[in-house]
Parts: C-alpha cells; sequence; structure tokens
C-alpha cells in the first residue's frame, strides 16, 4: 500500500513496490498484469497516479504495453552497440538500492531544502541540504581545489555554491547540460560580470553567462583537474546512486574517453552523511567510483582498490543513446572510423 506520510510521491512507490512484486516471481516475463483500474483500487490511488508508475516501469523497459491487450511483463533485452543484448537493469540490485534509497530519503526529507521545480521528489533531482555551505567551504579548503585551474561541477543543486566558489576563483568551470542532449558548457575566467557569481551558480543563470563547447576544445585545454558530483546515495565503498540514469558515469566516461581524465584524476562527491549507507554494491565497469566524500560530518578518503573506467565502455552502451546525446555519437562514429590495429 503507498504510505501517506511518505516523503516520496504515490507513483513512485507503487513503481518500487511493482519492480519488487516482478523481482520476486509473482509475475514472469510476458505474464499480464491486472488492469489499471484493478492495480488503481490495490494501491487506493487514481488511475493518473497508477498510470505514473507504468510510465517509469516503461521507461526502464520492464514493461510493454499492448494497445487494446494490456500491460506485460516486459524484461526486453536491450540491443548494445557490439550487437549483443543485456537485460535492461540488474532487478535485484535495482531492489536493494530502491529500499535504501527509501530509507535515506525519509532521513533526507529532515534535512533538504525543496526544488522549486520538482519539491520533495528526491528522483527527479538530488537536493541541496542543510550543511551543503559547510561542504562547500570544505572542498574550497582541500589541496586538490586549491591547485585546481581547470575542473567539472555536475549540475545538482547541493553543487550550487561550489559552482560560485570556483566562478570566483578564477577556475574554468566545465558544465553538462541535461541529459547531455546538447553536450558541455564552459565558463572560462572573466566570463561572468563582478557580482553576478551567485547568478551563474544557478543552472538559469549558468545557460546566461556559459558558452558551448566542443569536445576538441575540452581535448585542448588538458585534463581536468578535479570532478566533483552529488550523490542520492553512496557506498563506503565509493559507488555512488544518483538519479538512477547514469549520466555522471557517462560524462566521467566520456572525459577519459577524449583524454580529459584519468584515473589519477579525483572525484570528490557531496552528500550529507545521512546519504552514506551500508550497502555492498560490486560496481559495473562502468562506474565512476568516488575518491573523497565531503559530508558535513568531515571529510573522508575511499580506498576501494577498485579503478574507474578509462574510457567509454561500449559493449555495454545501449544504441538507443547515440540519437539522444550527439556527441556520443560523434565519438563513436570517430571510433568507427579508427584503423582497426
Amino acid at each position: 500500500m503507498v504510505d501517506r506520510q511518505s516523503p516520496l510521491p504515490a507513483y513512485f512507490q507503487i513503481a518500487r513496490d511493482l519492480r519488487r512484486r516482478i523481482s520476486s516471481g509473482e509475475w514472469k516475463p510476458n505474464d499480464q498484469l491486472p488492469s489499471e483500474i484493478e492495480l488503481a483500487v490495490q494501491y487506493s490511488v487514481s488511475r493518473m497516479t497508477l498510470r505514473q508508475a507504468l510510465n517509469e516501469l516503461e521507461k526502464d523497459n520492464l514493461l510493454l504495453r499492448r494497445r487494446g491487450a494490456g500491460t506485460f511483463v516486459n524484461l526486453a533485452f536491450v540491443e548494445l552497440l557490439d550487437g549483443s543484448t543485456r537485460l535492461p537493469m540488474d532487478i535485484s540490485t535495482e531492489s536493494d538500492v530502491m529500499r535504501m534509497r527509501e530509507q535515506v530519503w525519509q532521513q533526507l526529507s529532515t534535512v533538504a531544502l525543496p526544488d522549486s521545480r520538482h519539491h520533495w521528489n528526491f528522483d527527479l533531482f538530488i537536493p541541496d541540504f542543510a550543511g551543503s555551505q559547510v561542504c562547500a567551504d570544505t572542498v574550497r579548503m582541500l589541496p586538490e581545489y586549491q591547485a585546481s585551474k581547470f575542473l567539472f561541477i555536475a549540475p545538482d543543486n547541493s553543487l550550487s555554491l561550489l559552482r560560485r566558489y570556483a566562478v570566483e576563483d578564477g577556475k574554468t568551470l566545465l558544465l553538462a547540460t541535461a541529459g547531455l542532449a546538447r553536450g558541455f558548457r564552459i565558463i572560462l575566467p572573466g566570463m561572468v560580470p563582478a557580482g553576478q557569481e551567485p547568478l551563474a551558480a544557478t543552472l538559469e543563470g549558468a545557460e546566461i553567462f556559459s558558452r558551448p563547447v566542443s569536445l576538441d576544445e575540452i581535448r585542448d585545454l588538458g585534463r581536468l583537474d578535479l570532478v566533483l558530483t552529488g550523490v542520492s546515495i553512496i557506498t563506503h565503498q565509493g559507488v555512488r546512486w544518483g538519479r538512477g540514469y547514469g549520466y555522471f558515469d557517462l560524462e566521467w566516461a566520456i572525459f577519459c574517453e577524449i583524454g580529459a581524465a584519468s584515473q589519477e584524476t579525483p572525484i570528490v562527491a557531496l552528500a550529507h552523511d545521512c546519504q552514506m549507507v551500508d550497502l555492498d554494491l560490486r560496481p559495473s565497469p562502468s562506474d565512476a567510483l568516488v575518491d573523497i566524500l565531503v559530508t558535513p560530518g568531515g571529510i573522508q578518503t575511499i580506498t576501494s582498490g577498485q579503478q574507474k573506467p578509462n574510457g567509454i565502455v561500449w559493449s555495454q552502451l545501449s544504441k538507443d543513446l547515440l540519437p539522444l546525446i550527439p556527441l556520443l555519437k560523434e565519438l563513436y562514429m570517430q571510433r568507427k572510423q579508427q584503423p582497426a590495429l
């Protein structure tokens, strides 16, 4: 049933429970789910809310809707660039993460700062939180930050003050557009007029003061000195979970692919202490592991023993991403044109 007291939206709770029911074997591949009306009654929600939940699972390829026939468990295989296929996700791992997310979000709702677009819907954004200023001030004092000239800061709400500091401190700041659909943007020293740094640090202001930057220009700027990200949850091994779309891992892989990052490039994550979880998540080959975690409670250097990806794991990349992310298609075409060794 839906917990009306939970900070998680009703549709998200339903989607999570439907994942659990599929994972448990209640419905097997090609099984038909009960009708929307029956499910809405089961969960005591409107059909609109129920449809939102089904839409989430359909986006993950777990469900297939057939017009006039109903909704079926899909578990369809995703076609990869090397011609092979894989399941769209590890359902058991996803269920573990979803359970842990709920526990974290219950605590996070007491310290998070609402977003004007998404309010408390933490599956749509990585929130700012009480104590993020302490984290930003701590990062600003890190030797890695003070020595940096060229850095990437993810577009997370919790990193807004850090983006402001980077502009004020004369850093070259690399930014990602939503879903990488428009690639990357850059703010060079001197591009932001004095007094406009707070505006430039916001997602809206960054659009005003930054400009598009090509992969070739990023490559010509040399190696990033520092990469900073927010998290939804993070383990003691440095495995981070954001909104679940994998954009940060892809951004890291692109940087490595063009020579703008390497194993020596530190990844620093900001989080509230309640976002660190005791969950044994085995990192995938594409997971960009965090090296330094900064919370209001202090700094933790993470030594996982695992290497970060050295580039894009093309064999594990869905073909569906190429038309959605032009710069990814650009890199893929460049790779195909390279002579075989």
